[in-house]
């Protein structure tokens, strides 16, 4: 058997507990900003991007259609029977035909990063998913642990103020809380399924309880 546990304060405890609250509050908001940022992201690189490189190249297309067609009309014409340089004509079909490639890179590039962009947010959901099995689960049921001692506590505080002479068992008093933190998924899982619980039965178990030599001072 244990030795009595001498607790002065629950500040402590409570202090805990209001800081678990603000991790959630705070890791749900920094995710939820993160989550914006990813949708700006995959909206920009699988719709925006796309689009306007396909104009682009459609347009590249057209303006060295019409610089061909250009250098065409101008070798068609020879000066005192002599070939035609058209410098000007050919240099705006070599700037078009440079246009054009560059354009079907970029879209190239488009498809690229799209499929490493899929990739890295498979990835990433992969990596969220134990953090958002804290912050959903795990931290709320250490929150409601803490809730139960500060509860436990304070019934002690007053069946000592009652009788000064009782003693409380801690060690009955923690497998109450644990048991209770066990208990309780069954119970939502029950209330979900429409089964009625007995609380008569609860009522009696609870009422067993010994929550042991705990001193609080």
């Amino acid at each position: 058997m244990s030795g009595p546990a001498k607790v002065h304060s629950t500040d402590a405890i409570e202090a805990v507990r209001l800081a678990l609250i603000l991790f959630v509050d705070r890791v749900t908001d920094a995710l939820a900003e993160l989550s914006s940022e990813m949708r700006k992201v995959q909206e920009w690189l699988e719709h925006d991007r796309p689009k306007y490189w396909k104009n682009q190249t459609r347009m590249a297309m057209d303006q060295a259609h019409q610089a061909q067609q250009a250098l065409h009309r101008c070798l068609m014409f020879p000066i005192a029977d002599e070939r035609p340089s058209c410098y000007e004509e050919r240099a705006e079909l070599k700037k078009a035909k440079a246009r054009l490639e560059y354009c079907r890179e970029k879209g190239e590039r488009v498809r690229h990063w799209q499929q490493a962009l899929r990739h890295e947010l498979f990835e990433y959901e992969g990596r969220m998913s134990q953090l958002m099995k804290l912050i959903e689960i795990d931290v709320p049921q250490a929150i409601g642990v803490l809730n139960r001692i500060v509860r436990n506590l304070e019934e002690y505080r007053a069946v000592r103020a009652a009788d000064p002479r009782s003693s409380y068992d801690d060690v009955a008093m923690a497998k109450e809380i644990w048991s209770a933190e066990e208990s309780a998924p069954a119970e939502e899982n029950a209330a979900a399924d429409g089964t009625p619980i007995d609380d008569h039965d609860k009522t009696e178990e609870i009422e067993s309880t010994n929550l042991g030599s705990l001193e609080l001072e």
